[in-house]
């Protein structure tokens, strides 16, 4: 009798005792996965904890959120058919319309759910690395760096970069499913679809994750797979989806004329700007002493660029050479340079984006590749995989502690200086103090905190290091009407004009200033100009609005504030002006409609309870009359000599 029709129903006790060891042998290596996962996690808490309390910063929050329609409205036609400021990334706009549903304008909010998503691909790397390499210690060491490296802090705590956690959440997500998809032949059709629908949402939450289908393949050949023309085939797909979110994304750059004029360099000055971007970035992970939210562009000194410009290129193809040169014997360090090098390549400024020639939020997912390099080397000598490796065991150990502890400390450190605009712009000015946008923004959070003097200081050297920086000049032309200094605010504006004639703010500061200094016509050309680039721009018909009152034409004004409303429901600003004009055209009702709204929304300004108080006047509700007089009085506006007893007069004589 054979052993399965002996033990038909029942298992052979020899499968028993296999199981039983099975059982025993996966329990602890399930325990030690959840160690490691918890150390991972309260490490990572530990170190970004204080990025909970950030505010917002005045760099892109407002356009990506703050101002941005489509998340304050939660606009879904727009979310999956407009781009926001140079991106198409419906997932990510989709997410912080979510959360902007959540929280309102309480960044806490936007920094704990970043958070999160840190905590999540970290462990989602984790699960990655040892499914790749079936080494719990490399997986522990490569989703530590990735969790606690200084680098990431901007992707973390700059709630703009939100793209950056959520495309790499579907990426890594992809990588687990792609890994198990080429272990198991169970159910391959369905985790081939998960892993398309992760790519899908990776690249709709970034386009940097095209990069997807090559890695792929990097682990194809990781896992020395014959590169067939059915396992080519299967990639297809991928590579499609690739090459149409990258057009997508070209042209949402262009359109938004992010993508720089490319003949400010030469093309064999970007590639050696590129080498040199990607020693800094080496250089970076190692030591990361002098990171920066902005990094300029190498300057010459007597048409002469530092040394290590001129020997980026040399290193750069001396790591070529050593990556074809390991390809077999060292298949790990290959690995981990070829995942860092591919996904880098896109952001290396060939095609220059922004006026930066690197950026740590690059770095978030393309440092996973050397974090894997490392940690591989450091399993393989901590597990002494060869004799050579054993005398090294403490001193790599002692090392990659310390250095690990150097990391975490950097990490704190770092995310306190992205708790406002004001730390985060004087600390790139304290690196780098020649850049002008740094000043720029940094005068731009001075003034919006009414610290006029300290923003104009910044304008001013913002202008002085570069004196057609446009936005400066907008900003500063705002300023100077602030400080009612109009013929300056219009020779700002006009620079700013001539040398952006399509830019909105620009026409739109120096309109505001045209009908200050009583030029009407000029005001007028600019704001309708404004209107024909930006037709949904609320503040361009309110300031039309305003400008048909200084012509006395209040019929024309209601108009474009009902358009300013229309566009911006919650832009309550309007109502102090549109209940001002339904008082000119005597809709009196209709004023102390508008001005009670004002008042809940501003309660401390004194024009609207004034023209309150002349609309209740002609509808003859002197008792409320009478409270609006006495809340001027007391807000120290002075009426006229008996004004008030004659409204108690009027409203005895009514009674």
């Amino acid at each position: 009798m054979s052993a399965s029709k002996k033990y038909k129903g029942k298992k052979n006790p020899a499968e028993q005792v296999i199981t039983a060891r099975k059982a025993a042998i996966t329990k602890p290596e399930k325990n030690k996965s959840f160690f490691f996962l918890a150390i991972i996690v309260l490490i990572t808490v530990v170190v970004y904890g204080p990025s909970v309390n950030n505010t917002w910063t005045n760099w892109d929050d407002e356009g990506y959120v703050l101002k941005n329609d489509i998340v304050t409205h939660f606009d879904l036609h727009g979310i999956f058919s407009e781009q926001v400021m140079g991106n198409y990334h419906p997932v990510t706009v989709f997410v912080q319309a979510l959360e902007y549903s959540l929280f309102k304008e309480d960044a806490s909010g936007f920094h704990i759910i970043s958070l999160l998503l840190h905590l999540l691909n970290a462990l989602l790397l984790f699960y990655f690395v040892r499914r790749l390499t079936k080494n719990e210690i490399a997986a522990l060491i490569c989703s530590l760096l990735f969790a606690i490296h200084p680098a990431h802090v901007e992707s973390v705590s700059w709630v703009s970069a939100q793209k950056d956690l959520l495309y790499t959440c579907f990426y890594f997500a992809a990588l687990v499913v792609y890994v198990q998809y080429k272990e198991s032949n169970a159910q391959r059709m369905l985790k081939y679809g998960w892993i398309l629908l992760l790519f899908a949402l990776s690249l709709l939450s970034k386009a940097q994750a095209v990069t997807l289908p090559v890695i792929m393949l990097l682990i194809d050949w990781y896992r020395k797979e014959k590169f067939t023309t059915k396992l080519l085939w299967e990639k297809v797909p991928f590579f499609v989806l690739s090459v149409c979110f990258g057009a997508v994304a070209i042209y949402a750059q262009h359109a938004s004329d992010s993508i720089q004029d490319i003949t400010m360099y030469s093309f064999p000055e970007r590639l050696m700007f590129s080498a040199y971007a990607i020693i800094s970035y080496f250089l970076r992970l190692v030591l990361p002493l002098k990171l920066s939210a902005y990094y300029p562009y190498p300057e010459e000194r007597n048409k002469v660029f530092e040394w290590l410009v001129y020997a980026s290129p040399v290193i750069v193809l001396l790591i070529g050479f050593a990556v074809y040169w390991f390809r077999k014997s060292i298949d790990w360090l290959v690995f981990g340079l070829l995942f860092f090098l591919i996904n880098i390549f896109l952001v290396l400024q060939l095609l220059p984006v922004g006026g930066a020639i690197t950026a740590d939020r690059y770095t978030y997912l393309s440092f996973t590749g050397l974090f894997f390099a490392i940690a591989m080397l450091i399993a393989m000598v901590w597990e002494q995989k060869n004799m050579q490796s054993a005398g090294f065991r403490m001193p790599v150990a002692i090392a990659a502690a310390c250095w690990i502890m150097f990391l975490c400390y950097q990490c704190r450190e770092r995310t306190a200086v992205w708790y406002s605009s004001e730390q985060l712009w004087t600390d790139v000015i304290a690196k780098y103090p020649r850049v002008p946008i740094a000043y720029n923004d940094l005068g731009s959070y001075y003034q919006k905190n009414n610290q006029l003097e300290l923003a104009k200081k910044n304008y001013d050297i913002a202008l002085r290091l570069q004196s057609d920086f446009s936005q400066a000049l907008v900003n500063r032309c705002d300023l100077f009407r602030v400080l009612n200094k109009i013929d300056s605010a219009i020779i700002d504006g006009n620079h700013a004009v001539r040398l952006k004639p399509n830019d909105v703010d620009a026409h739109m500061n120096r309109g505001i200033a045209f009908s200050i200094a009583e030029k009407n016509d000029s005001a007028m050309m600019d704001f309708m100009i404004a209107i024909r680039q930006d037709p949904g721009n609320a503040r361009s018909y309110n300031n039309l609005g305003n400008l048909y009152m200084i012509k006395e034409q209040p019929d024309s004004a209601i108009i474009n504030y009902n358009l300013a409303l229309k566009y911006d429901p919650e832009f309550l600003d309007v109502l102090n002006n549109r209940g001002l004009a339904y008082l000119k055209t005597g809709d009196y009702q209709q004023a102390v409609t508008d001005l009670t709204t004002a008042i809940a929304n501003m309660p401390n300004n004194t024009n609207n309870y004034y023209f309150r108080m002349q609309a209740f006047e002609k509808l003859k509700r002197y008792k409320e009359a009478i409270a609006d007089a006495q809340q001027v009085q007391k807000m120290g506006i002075q009426l006229p000599e008996g004004y008030v007893q004659q409204l108690v007069n009027e409203d005895a004589g009514s009674n």
